[in-house]
């Protein structure tokens, strides 16, 4: 059985974010994604970086 308030235990409340609707999807070309893709090939690059841009 699932305790309602195991999420307070913790200390605090995790964030959840409800996305709804088609509106809200991006469209990436596939140059777009080449590009996204061959820039976190780079032996510098940090993958979370790149996807945050």
């Amino acid at each position: 059985m699932v305790d309602v308030n195991d999420d307070a235990n913790g200390g605090g409340y995790r964030r959840v974010e409800v996305l709804t609707g088609p509106g809200r999807r991006r469209r990436w070309s596939d140059e777009d994604k080449a590009r996204v893709v061959a820039e976190t090939l780079e032996p510098s690059a940090i993958v979370a970086e790149v996807a945050r841009r």
